[in-house]
């Protein structure tokens, strides 16, 4: 299964943070959410973990969730939800 957050996917997650007054927002690298997403601050700070929060409630129901890069907290992978606790 490819874990893939597509184009509209990244449109209702800034949605959703923009509604919840969290001055972030998402994009996809290199043109294609295969590679994963960054996270990019827009405005005032807000805790990186409560942000991954909404985005991992939204992907709850698409079988996926993101976790942060090693080298590089703005960078989220998305990975199944069946292999995250791996």
């Amino acid at each position: 299964m490819a874990n893939v957050v597509n184009f509209n996917m990244v449109v209702e997650i800034n949605q959703l943070l923009k509604e919840k007054e969290i001055e972030y927002s998402i994009h996809a690298l290199g043109g294609c959410t295969c590679a994963g997403l960054r996270l990019k601050q827009d405005g005032k700070e807000y805790p990186v973990n409560e942000i991954l929060e909404v985005i991992n409630s939204y992907l709850d129901q698409k079988w996926m969730k993101v976790r942060q890069d090693d080298k590089d907290p703005y960078i989220l992978n998305v990975e199944s939800k069946f292999d995250f606790e791996k």
